[in-house]
């Protein structure tokens, strides 16, 4: 991408997020007007109309003056999170602030604004600003795919934290980001006396002392840095090296088990260093999630209990068996425990060791696509998800928790490398971050990191999220084989 057409793209970007914010807050000002007067303009009201005009002006030029200035219409800078709603809150508070010190103020003697109306603000501006944000960012994003925008990126550091980093930004269609490769120092790259030109599944470039080539060949917009390999003082020299191009320079701190909501940088002393909240098994999380399990199963178990019979009914009619499929698996702190489930195959499936072999293998990500054993119903019942619903059972009798890592199954929990063997530390789940991030589209390390995420980053925010976008990808029916 030519410097003209990244000026260009810019310009775009901050025109409509300028518009989108300005049409918004108008809006909000207007909105939390009716709110509170109604449509009526009642003569208690009318002879005040020219105030609330005005402070809606002032509020709305010091609202978009601050976002200006926390610099949330530079593409750079603009990153989807919730840092984004924090500064928009934050915005709201100091904008509210403003209006009614200058109202105060100027006013004392004359009309003081109404209190509720300012309240009635406070929550529209929020409520549409961040909700506009993310739709006129998905409406940026289409629109820059479809004008042939990319946004083309170099890692530096061909390691597992490099792939990570490439893999994700691959996934996110919102960025249209294009992985020009990888670059790291020459002696990380050499491979029998050569340099190795592809990294897993991404491109090599070549030598980090390259750089300035790389950048200039591929129209280079970002740079990640994920290499430990990088001391101050080189990282002092690439920034210098690198300081007359037009970049976005990001770096990766290796820490992608744990939320940012969790880690806050500060300066200590000159030392930038990051501060990690922890988040332990206290009584706040055991009384949540026995809240949720126990009520959320209870109702799911009652409302679905004449499906239970129509399906064990079309299990029956279909082929031979027994309706329900009883596996014994690892639990919490690999306690064996039997699940649960709808038949989903014909009778002697597990005695298929052709198939057996295939499932139990890491690379195959314990699961196969066209399992020839399933039955014309249980192919159904694995579609929307049914075949899993007897699993409540498993939930009332405390042994499995509505949102966790999913059980595993004996074979498959005995090939645990040590380092994911930390997630079978917590009681597991019907449902996971992974089954609303992918499901099986993910391969299996993924999922093993996912689920640590969610141990290590657990919050009720993110346990009824799971429960939320579950119900989707079950409508929706994505991901289920």
């Amino acid at each position: 991408m030519s410097k003209h057409t990244k000026r260009k793209k810019k310009y775009y970007f901050f025109f409509i997020m300028f518009l989108n914010d300005l049409f918004f807050l108008c809006l909000a000002f207007l909105v939390a007007f009716f709110v509170r007067f109604g449509f009526g303009f009642g003569d208690n009201i009318r002879p005040f109309l020219k105030y609330y005009l005005m402070y809606s002006v002032i509020g709305i030029i010091v609202f978009i003056a601050l976002l200006a200035i926390n610099r949330l219409y530079s593409m750079n800078d603009v990153h989807p999170g919730t840092e984004i709603n924090i500064k928009i809150l934050l915005n709201n508070i100091l904008s509210i602030f403003t209006i009614s010190t200058i109202n105060f103020y100027i006013n004392r003697d004359g009309y003081l604004l109404s209190r509720a109306w300012l309240i009635y603000v406070a929550i529209f501006v929020f409520l549409f600003l961040a909700v506009g944000r993310v739709v006129v960012r998905r409406t940026v994003s289409i629109l820059f795919r479809k004008a042939g925008f990319k946004r083309n990126v170099i890692i530096i550091g061909a390691n597992e934290e490099g792939r990570r980093v490439a893999t994700t930004f691959s996934k996110v269609e919102l960025d249209n980001a294009n992985i020009a490769g990888f670059i790291d120092r020459k002696e990380n790259l050499m491979a029998d006396g050569r340099i190795i030109r592809k990294f897993k599944d991404f491109k090599v470039l070549g030598p980090l002392d390259n750089i300035g080539d790389y950048i200039s060949k591929y129209d280079i917009d970002t740079i990640v840095i994920s290499s430990s390999d990088l001391k101050y003082d080189d990282i002092q020299e690439l920034l210098e090296n690198i300081k007359d191009f037009d970049l976005e320079i990001l770096m990766s701190p290796s820490l992608f088990e744990f939320s940012v909501s969790r880690m806050r940088m500060f300066d200590y002393a000159g030392i930038p260093l990051i501060q990690i909240s922890t988040t332990g098994k206290d009584w706040k999380i055991k009384i949540s999630k026995f809240i949720i399990d126990y009520s959320l199963g209870f109702l799911i178990f009652i409302f679905f209990i004449f499906l239970y019979l129509v399906v064990g009914l079309a299990i029956k009619l279909d082929s031979k068996g027994p309706v329900f499929f009883k596996q014994e698996r690892y639990g919490e702190n690999f306690k064996r425990i039997k699940i649960y489930k709808f038949r989903t195959m014909v009778q002697d499936a597990e005695s298929r060791k052709d198939i057996m072999d295939k499932i139990y293998n890491r690379k195959a990500g314990f699961k196969i696509k066209d399992d020839p054993r399933i039955t014309r119903v249980g192919n159904l019942l694995r579609k929307t998800s049914l075949d899993e619903f007897p699993q409540i059972i498993n939930v009332l009798r405390g042994e499995l928790s509505i949102v966790g890592p999913r059980a595993l199954v004996i074979q498959e929990g005995d090939q645990l490398e040590e380092w994911e063997r930390k997630r079978m530390t917590v009681r597991q789940g019907l449902t996971g971050l992974w089954q609303i991030s992918g499901r099986n589209d993910l391969n299996y390390e993924e999922r093993i990191k996912l689920d640590l995420f969610y141990i290590h980053n657990w919050s009720l925010v993110m346990e009824l999220k799971i429960i939320f976008f579950t119900i989707l990808r079950i409508l929706f029916k994505k991901g289920a084989y």
